[in-house]
């Protein structure tokens, strides 16, 4: 068996902190207005009047002395005055920004906290366009649009205007408010270089509240680990606490860096991963994986025992139907433990409805090795004529050189498990977010809808781009599984087709029948019919004999 790669689940729990009331300002040098606490409804009389300024003073008449020469005047012809007209026009200043109707920017406000973030995103879009970027609401007005869009579903393009107040930095009272609201999306599909790198991985840490500086701090040092300096990635770990959640998904994060770099790890670097799997500060995803990184070492350390305890320590959701990898790696320990039959009743397991998709070419590898060393050649024979037969397309696309990405089974393979599973989520995200964008094309106005528009299939196109080098890389991997075990099957045809033709020696007996565990009086086993139940797949045995003759010396 050859194990799968460690995935670390980096999930993180998000606090949503609701802001509070001030006046709205525009244009003046106070501060700007912290809105209502959520779910007080501001009222028309709570907002603040729009400042009132005199118009800007119209411009004086350029003075006699400052005017322009006249064409035809000495020196200067008429042509080469016309000449210098377009380069007079380039280096002109550009226009002063022009102050925007404050009323635009209460009423979206009070839209927003009435509960109607439809009708409070494109006017805050539109007053956005208007603004100058130094007026003391703009990156309020930011936050706001982007609360909007995350109300109605759109999530990325909320995250984008989010990442822009934290790079901007514009406003210090709104960037623990777009931190903390940041923290929460990245629970769900999302853009890791947007977020985790260019804002997160890329804060200056000093002015940071303490929750938000130590997920910062994790970010940080999961950058470094990636480049390879641990070095730094444990300056930034270091300054976690340790009653943090992010401390033990550091750890976590620490131990897989180091587990790819040791050819033999030790029973220290175990029995770290085996407390990760007991910190209830992790997730269950996250304690799961360190479970089955135990049980994963100590299956290649051949200490099967072991191995099996970990496995049990993996606690799924009740009638889960659980992981199709972690019922084929259990049945190759038990069949290591020297169990066939308790090996051959996971392997029913894993025929069973829930996992008939999943790319398993070594079930049937050990389906027929199990039934070769009870000596049931003619079923051995079938076990690994079936691994040919299911992925005859796939073995046939890989000697033809074919598109590998192209193929089914190998596709749904790839996207089943780290970054390509991510990657392909996100690029389902996307869709679903541009599709839901249609709905809204009256209510935002031309011009949000255009602009989301863009940011959508510009966003799209980038995803893609990285699913699909993702894409590559794994479906190759899966291609060389897909080889190794069909090779090993061929061997096992070979092996099998002399074992049926080999001469009985004479004064040959067969076997005697190992005794078979009893039943508890506390337990009860039924025939199985073909109908699967999810509180009972870890529970099938396979009663049969083994065929296997003694020779006499």
């Amino acid at each position: 068996m050859t194990p799968r790669s460690l995935i670390a689940a980096l999930a993180s729990a998000a606090l949503v902190v609701s802001p509070a009331t001030a006046p709205a300002q525009s244009g003046g040098g106070s501060l700007p207005m912290p809105p209502p606490p959520s779910g007080a409804k501001a009222t028309p009389g709570a907002a603040a009047k729009p400042a009132t300024g005199s118009p800007a003073p119209a411009a004086k008449p350029a003075e006699s002395g400052a005017s322009a020469p006249a064409a035809g005047t000495e020196g200067a012809p008429a042509a080469a005055a016309s000449d210098k007209k377009p380069e007079a026009a380039a280096e002109a200043p550009p226009p002063v920004p022009q102050k925007v109707d404050p009323a635009i920017f209460d009423q979206a406000l009070q839209d927003y906290f009435d509960g109607k973030p439809r009708d409070a995103a494109g006017p805050l879009y539109a007053w956005l366009q208007a603004a100058p970027k130094t007026d003391d609401n703009y990156a309020w007005a930011q936050y706001f649009l982007a609360r909007s869009l995350i109300d109605l579903g759109l999530t990325h393009a909320g995250a984008s205007y989010l990442a822009r107040i934290a790079r901007e930095r514009s406003n210090p009272n709104v960037i623990p408010r777009a931190l903390d609201t940041l923290k929460e999306l990245t629970d769900r599909p999302h853009d890791d270089v947007m977020i985790d790198e260019q804002v997160f991985g890329a804060l200056d840490l000093g002015f940071l509240p303490e929750d938000t500086g130590a997920y910062a701090h994790y970010q940080q040092g999961l950058v470094d680990l990636r480049v390879g300096n641990e070095r730094w990635a444990n300056t930034h770990f270091a300054k976690l606490s340790e009653t943090s959640a992010e401390a033990s998904r550091a750890k976590f994060a620490l131990l897989v860096t180091r587990l790819k770099q040791v050819k033999e790890p030790s029973e220290e670097l175990i029995a770290d991963f085996l407390g990760l799997s007991k910190d209830e500060k992790l997730t269950r995803e996250a304690r799961n994986e360190a479970a089955l990184a135990v049980a994963r070492l100590r299956y290649e350390r051949l200490d099967y025992t072991g191995a099996l305890e970990a496995y049990n320590l993996v606690k799924l959701p009740e009638l889960d139907p659980g992981r199709a990898s972690l019922y084929l790696e259990e049945a190759w320990t038990r069949y290591k433990l020297g169990e066939p039959r308790a090996s051959l009743g996971i392997l029913t397991t894993l025929d069973a409805p829930s996992f008939r998709d999943e790319f398993l070419p070594d079930k049937y590898l050990l389906r027929a090795l199990i039934y070769r060393d009870l000596c049931h050649y003619l079923p051995a024979k079938r076990a690994a004529k079936e691994l040919t037969r299911r992925f005859a397309d796939s073995l046939e696309a890989v000697r033809n050189r074919d598109d590998l990405t192209q193929d089914l089974r190998l596709r749904r393979a790839a996207n089943s498990h780290g970054g390509t599973q991510r990657a392909s989520r996100f690029v389902e995200t996307l869709d679903l977010e541009g599709e839901r964008l249609g709905r809204y094309a009256g209510s935002f106005g031309d011009r949000l809808f255009s602009h989301l528009t863009k940011l959508y299939d510009l966003s799209r196109a980038e995803a893609v781009r990285v699913y699909d080098a993702r894409l590559a890389e794994a479906v190759r991997q899966e291609a060389d599984t897909l080889l190794r075990a069909a090779e090993q099957v061929r061997l096992m045809e070979y092996e099998v087709g002399l074992k049926l033709y080999e001469r009985v020696k004479k004064g040959a007996k067969i076997v005697a029948p190992e005794d078979e565990q009893l039943l508890t009086p506390d337990s009860v086993a039924f025939r199985f019919d073909g109908e699967y139940w999810n509180d009972e797949l870890k529970s099938y045995r396979v009663s049969i004999e083994s065929r296997c003759i003694e020779e006499t010396p």
